[in-house]
């Protein structure tokens, strides 16, 4: 390797100090994360003990529950997927203003991303999000010479088509077909079978439920993983132009771009969301009704775009509060997805505590004040850790792997 290229190399590895950081964009980071916390934590729950749940649901039970489907279904995972492609764009900018190689250091980045959500799946929750974006992370890379309009046009393109196009089809002739050929009641069956797993205490049946999980709801669910990959796509590349556009980095040039966003986004979200969450109410929909349910998807991100807008704006100013004493768990995003899924698979399920089991454990509204109480337990433990530490312990990981050596922990 020549000297100039062990140089550009060095450049390429020296990570950013944490002055450089965005306080406001790392707790935005942190608010997304809460939703996803809350969903997976009580989708763990609910895929396998649902119907016990509603049948003894009370209605604070039924108000936390949908609470979740309008407010935080899809919303968190939106914001997580835009902010991906927020910090690929300003990762590429910081990268390339130092004149070093930025595509060889992404890929070995993202590739470490992919082993990580593998085992994430594997061991810790069938519902694993980073093997997604890691795929997918790798196809950004193809658009990062693409110019501001196309990745504007794309995006919105592949975060607001499908879920129309969807919509109109399933309007037009009932559910979609999936790979896997299977009824809406196999499709059920599917999910039931896969229960025992779960309740049991045999942890390497729990593993190979999880694969079993993940291919069976990729294959069953086909239209809407296809409906839901192509969002992420869209909104990585939404996040690449926000990034290059300086969005979230100067908010006050912004301010009135944000605030006509916030007052169009989230009341239009509201209302698809809510049309949108009848399905998982068990409102019947049948034929147009069906489609229109299903297109009503597209508010679930149109929504997060209002979140952004409305918390950008607060915490800018009289928020900063907020801003500051979120960034650590924003900082330690990927420690807190690893650890939320820990705590809940070893709470939830027979191989840990088997709470999943419990009669009176079991409820809605327990569901979600167990997930915001460990949200609000990772958020302590970040800030402590990051009182010692440069980096969290998943993050520190990730950067030593992707950088082949060991990087310097200790904060000086």
């Amino acid at each position: 390797m020549t000297e100039s290229a062990t140089a550009a190399r060095l450049e390429v590895a020296r990570p950013a100090p944490a002055t450089d950081r965005s306080t406001l964009i790392d707790a935005l980071r942190a608010l997304a994360l809460f939703g996803v916390v809350v969903m997976n934590l009580v989708a763990m729950v609910m895929l396998f003990k649902g119907g016990v749940v509603l049948e003894k649901a009370t209605p604070v039970d039924l108000t936390a529950g949908l609470f979740d489907l309008v407010f935080l279904q899809g919303k968190a995972r939106s914001a997580f997927a835009f902010l991906f492609g927020l910090g690929f764009g300003m990762m590429m900018q910081r990268i390339e203003a130092r004149d070093a190689a930025f595509v060889p250091f992404y890929l070995r980045r993202v590739s470490i991303l992919l082993l990580i959500g593998l085992l994430n799946l594997a061991f810790l929750f069938w519902g694993d999000i980073l093997i997604v974006y890691a795929l997918l992370g790798m196809a950004l890379i193809l658009f990062r010479g693409a110019g501001q309009k196309t990745l504007l046009t794309l995006g919105l393109l592949l975060v607001l088509v499908p879920p129309v196009l969807a919509g109109a089809l399933e309007a037009a002739v009932g559910p979609l077909p999936n790979l896997a050929g299977l009824s809406p009641e196999a499709i059920d069956a599917g999910y039931t079978a896969l229960a025992p797993a779960y309740l049991g205490d045999d942890f390497l049946a729990y593993i190979r439920a999880n694969f079993a999980y993940y291919l069976f709801h990729n294959r069953a669910e086909t239209s809407y993983a296809v409906m839901y990959d192509l969002g992420v796509l869209g909104l990585f590349l939404l996040g690449l132009w926000a990034a290059r556009k300086g969005v979230l980095q100067d908010i006050e040039a912004f301010r009135p771009w944000l605030r006509r966003i916030l007052w169009s986004a989230l009341p239009l979200g509201l209302v698809f969301s809510l049309v949108h969450a009848t399905r998982r109410l068990g409102v019947p929909a049948d034929g147009a009704l069906y489609g229109v349910v299903a297109a009503a998807y597209v508010g679930l991100p149109v929504m997060a775009f209002g979140y952004m807008a409305a918390f950008s704006l607060y915490m800018n100013r009289s928020g900063g509060w907020l801003a500051r004493a979120l960034a650590p768990m924003g900082r330690m995003a990927l420690t807190g997805y690893l650890g939320s899924n820990l705590i809940g698979s070893f709470v939830w399920y027979g191989w840990g505590l088997g709470q999943i089991g419990d009669p009176a454990f079991l409820t809605g509204l327990n569901a979600n004040l167990f997930a915001v109480a460990v949200f609000a337990g990772l958020c302590l433990f970040s800030a402590l850790w990051l009182g010692v530490f440069r980096f969290g312990p998943a993050e520190w990981v990730w950067r030593s792997l992707t950088y082949g050596r060991l990087q310097p922990l200790l904060r000086r």
